[in-house]
Order: C-alpha cells, then structure tokens, then sequence
C-alpha cells in the first residue's frame, strides 16, 4: 500500500547493537517524514524525553536543574539557526553515550536524527510545553520535575536504563496515538485496496516492518513495546480506545521463547487431547478472526506468529525467469521447497541446463567444487549460533535430523553421537522443522525442510575419505537405536536408506492384507522418503531396473503376485522421493500401475486408499 500507509522499518540483522531507544529514534525519524497528502507527524514528548534524558544537568541543585531544562527547551522554540542545533545533538549524543542509551555507532544517528525531529515539533513545542502534566510518568509532578526525575534515572550511579526505556516508549506510543487520529483515513488516490475504500469511511493503522528481531535487540524492543502498551491499558481502563493503533509486522529466523505460553512450536504435533496451546498457522490460513477469537480456554498473546509460506510454482518460474518452462519450476520447487534464497541460487545454477527426466546430478555440480552441498550449508549458517559445532558435525548427525520422526524431546541417552542433541535443538529453534499438518505414520512425525534435509544427506554420502563417520555406520547407528528397532516403519525406513530394499517389500508384503490401506499407505510414504546414497550419475531408468532385479535375485522363491508388485512400488517411489532427481518420464504410471495391481488383489473391503495414491504423483 506504499505512501498509502504511514509506515516506519528497521533490520535488527544490519543495525547492530542496538537499544530499544536507539531503534525507537530511528522509527520517529521515518515515521516524521513529510508523507503525500498529509503533515508530518511530530514526536514532541519522545523529543523532549530525549531532550530530558541527554541534557547535562548538575544533578544537586533541582531548581538550577529546572531552570537550565526551561531555557533550553524556550531557546529551542523561539529558534535556532542550522548549525546551532547540529552543535546541540553533538552534546547531547555524548552525554547520550556516556549514560549506556546509545551505542558509539549510533551517535552518528543522533546527530541526524535529533535536527530533523526538532525542525518538525518546535512549531508546537510551546503548546507541547502547556500540555506537559500528562506526560508519562507525571505521577501529579511538574512537566519540568517530571524531565528532572527522568535525567537523574538516566545519569545517578547506578543508571536505571530500563526505567528510561520504558518513559521513553511511553512517550513515542503517546505521540503515535495522538498523530494517529489526524493521519490514519486513507488519502484522494492513495493505493489504498481495501474493500470499498471510495465508499466505506475506514481507517488505516500505522505500521511498523521490522525484520530479524531474533538478532540482538529485537526480542528486547517487542518486550518493552508490549510491556508499554499493557501500562497504558492498565492505567486508562476507562479509556475507549487504549491502543496505539500501531500494527508491528515482524520476521524471525528463529523461534522466540515469548511465545511459547500460548502458541505451540511449529515443530510440535498437536496433542491427541486439546490443551490451552494454539498451533502456529501458515501464512495463507491466517486473519484477524483465527488470531481474535482462538480456542476456548488459550491464553491471551499480544503476538500472532505464522510462518511464511514457501513461493509457489508460478511464482518460482516468475524468479527463474519467463522463459523457464513448467517442468524447470515444479523440479526447482521440489528441490528447494519453496525457500527464495535456494530458489535464487538453483537459478544461477540451471540457467543454461535443461532438466532431463531421469537426471540425478542436476544440482551436483555447482560452485566449481565436488562438493557442492557443504558449501550450500554454509551458507545456510546452521552452525552460527553453536560456536563449537561445525558444519561437518551437522552432516555427520545428518540421519537422526534428517528422520521423519527427529529424536523426541524427552529422550534420554537414546544416541550415543557427539552434538545430536544440540543439533536437533538447534534445528526446531531455527525453524527448519516442522509438524505435519495431518496424522502422519508415527505420532511424533516432523519435516524437516528439504532443501537442508537433501543437502545435508548429499554431503553426507559422498563426502568420501573423511575422518568423520560414514552414511552406512550413522543410518545403521539410527536403524539400531531402541526407538528405532521396536517400530518396524522406522526400522524399514534405515534399511530403505542403506539400500536393503528386500526387506522393505518384505515388511509391506506381510502388512498389504493384515491393516488399513490408508494406514499401509501411510506407512510406506514416510518409508520411501528415506534418503539413499545411489550413484549420481546413474538416471532413473537404469537404477530402478536394477533394484527391481536385485530384489528379484535375492528372493526368487514363493513370490506372489502382491511382492512383484511393491517391488516396482518401492523401488520407483524411493527414486522419485529424492528432492534433487528429476522424476523419469515412465515413474508416474508405473507407481499407478503397482497401486492398481494391488487393489485388485487386494483382499480387504476398502481400497479406495490405493486407488487415490494411484491417481496422484506419488509419494
């Protein structure tokens, strides 16, 4: 909606360190920008409160400390020439910094900042002066000893930085209230696209884009923002409008533990039976009345997290370019899912490849290296918040992070591997696990995002002479693990992933007749989506022929009409499972023609389940 609303931003990754005063200058800064159609906004009590908190005062005389907070803010309002103020938000940044408010990096900020917010309130700073009694934190006092309080919380031994924090947003969201009323109706030919907006009066909130607030200070500047907002409510209950009208959009590379009291972790199945947690919704499921209203009995948040939704084919194919064909963007889709930044970098990487049906080795070869997959790691900085694991560490856990089930929270000494523990935690933390939204085959079934998933398994199958364990002792370590060796779809889903595709068809052939099919087919998806360590450079066609035959030779006896066909089954759909293998142009009908198969040989009542999985591009 661009000029349309009136917005301020800020990148806790790039600004760095930062204070929630310091980010709280920057906002008014962009906030009182000279928007289309309308006046500037004027922060005249964060101002002052600047003012107050950077002014040297004696700080043993409140009547001398009174009277030098009056000239200054008299001499202010009658007028200063240009580079008399410069030379006052020179002083006041030192004093600033010398009180721990703002970092040295940033006294370049107030040095541009503080002219540009005086320029814009001293029009009205003498009835801002008039007006004073309310200012936050008053408590009946003097505006003036109300500024003194607020200096001496900012200067006396020892420094009370987060009183002073709280006055100070105090006073921005007071200021934001009070230019809100006059600024929030959508301006003659705004790009506003609300609904009706010629005909339905409405208003807009202000907004705030911050991103990255896992990075130092971010967390810090939402807490002290709620905390602001729930003071203001509590002391103007009667107040019919006790919000600041100020809509904060944030993003997060990492879950905050301040959600954790009423939102679940996306990495958290839902519990069989209801509990006071909500679940984190996608970004296209969310509104205003999902977020409002929530289940009976959860807890209030001021926060409403959802995850971003990964790019769709279209839009992919939009990044790639508009050339790209449909099988380039659906292939690059699967291999990334979704993510941009993948996205963004497999498109350096196919710009002049075709994808052939089959290939294997379409993203095997990138960055001049033979090992491309650590360096996409890398560059996804798994490690950068576990100073003492490196990448390699990552790929060596690769099997128990790379399992449809993760290792459960609560498991005790269950892995006896050097930092999975810290690994999985790092994991769900960042975000690249997730929960399915469906049952799935085990009760504990999580995702983790294939573009980390498929690299971190590539890496770890071809990493070749290396003092690290290899993929055949780490997938045969997670086969062996107590979980692991009481369910058998685990179990067959190690044995998948160390190429034992005989005794998969064997596990399946003896459950085909014995369970539901939704639930066997449910079973087998988690199963074929075991990672496997083929050769590259072999296509699609060649490596099922031979898996088909090998499970042929190795069990020649007794075959039934049921194991022929799951062997065809299991072998084509753990090839097609591969996020980075192009699927074979004969793959989607001879998965059909195995489901088939069995349904008609099936003995139970219902194979509707068989049916469904032959109609759609399986796994």
């Amino acid at each position: 909606m661009s000029w349309g609303v009136v917005h301020a931003s800020f990148d806790f990754e790039r600004e760095k360190p930062v204070t929630t005063v310091e980010v709280l200058m920057r906002l008014a800064y962009d906030l009182s920008r000279k928007w289309r159609h309308r006046a500037k906004p004027r922060f005249i009590r964060f101002t002052i409160a600047l003012i107050a908190v950077q002014v040297g005062l004696d700080g043993t005389n409140r009547e001398k400390d009174k009277e030098t907070l009056r000239d200054l803010l008299n001499n202010l309002r009658r007028g200063h020439w240009q580079n008399e103020i410069d030379n006052l938000a020179d002083l006041l940044a030192g004093t600033a910094q010398a009180a721990d408010l703002l970092h040295p990096p940033f006294t370049e900020l107030f040095t541009k900042v503080f002219p540009q917010l005086i320029r814009t309130i001293r029009p009205r700073l003498g009835k801002a002066m008039r007006s004073l009694a309310d200012f936050p934190q008053a408590e009946g006092a003097s505006p003036l000893d109300a500024l003194v309080n607020l200096n001496r919380l900012a200067h006396e031994e020892p420094t009370d930085v987060k009183a002073v924090t709280a006055w100070l947003t105090a006073a921005f969201l007071t200021d934001v209230r009070e230019n809100h009323r006059a600024m929030s109706a959508p301006e003659p030919r705004s790009p506003c696209d609300c609904v009706n907006p010629g005909k339905v009066r409405h208003l807009h909130n202000w907004v705030l884009l911050l991103d990255n607030v896992d990075h130092p200070g971010g967390a810090e500047f939402l807490a002290d923002l709620t905390d602001a907002r729930n003071r203001y409510r509590r002391q103007h209950p009667d107040e019919r409008e006790a919000s600041d009208a100020l809509l904060v959009i944030a993003t997060s590379g990492r879950w905050l533990k301040e959600w954790e009291s009423p939102w679940r972790p996306p990495w958290q199945p839902d519990p069989a039976a209801p509990d006071r947690l909500r679940s984190v919704p996608p970004c296209h499921a969310a509104s205003y009345d999902h977020w409002a209203e929530g289940p009976a009995n959860s807890r209030p948040s001021p926060y409403y997290p959802v995850t971003l939704d990964p790019l769709r084919i279209e839009e992919i194919a939009e990044v790639l370019d508009t050339t790209s064909s449909a099988a380039k963007a659906a292939f690059v889709q699967q291999a990334t899912g979704g993510l941009p930044a993948a996205v963004r970098h497999v498109r350096q990487l196919l710009r002049e490849r075709p994808v052939q049906h089959g290939a294997r080795n379409m993203l095997g070869g990138d960055d001049a290296t033979d090992d491309p997959w650590h360096s996409r790691l890398r560059r996804l900085r798994l490690a950068d918040h576990l100073p003492d694991v490196s990448v390699d560490d990552f790929v060596t856990a690769a099997p128990f992070a790379t399992a449809p089930w993760l290792i459960p929270l609560s498991a005790m000494n269950r892995i006896s591997q050097p930092h999975v523990g810290r690994i999985l935690t790092e994991l769900r933390t960042a975000l690249w696990v997730t929960a399915r939204s469906a049952a799935g085959a085990t009760a504990d079934q999580v995702i983790l995002h294939p573009w980390v998933a498929t690299n971190l398994v590539s890496a770890l199958a071809r990493r070749g002479n290396n003092p690290h364990p290899s993929y055949a002792d780490q997938f045969a370590a997670l086969r062996d693990d107590p979980d692991t060796d009481q369910d058998p779809v685990r179990r067959a889903y190690c044995q998948l992933a160390l190429g034992d595709l005989g005794s998969v068809v064997t596990l399946f052939e003896e459950e085909f007749d014995r369970r539901r099919h939704q639930e066997w087919v449910d079973r087998l998806r988690l199963v074929v989506h075991a990672p496997d360590q083929l050769p590259l450079e072999e296509n699609y066609d060649r490596l099922y022929d031979e898996l088909v035959n090998r499970d042929l030779a190795q069990n020649p006896e007794g075959r039934t009409e049921i194991r022929n066909n799951l062997a065809r089954l299991v072998a084509a759909s753990w090839l097609a499972a591969n996020p980075f293998a192009v699927r074979g142009r004969n793959q989607d009908q001879e998965v059909a023609n195995a489901f088939e198969s069995l349904a008609r040989i099936s003995q139970l009542p219902d194979v509707a389940a068989l049916y469904d999985a032959a109609r759609g591009q399986w796994p």
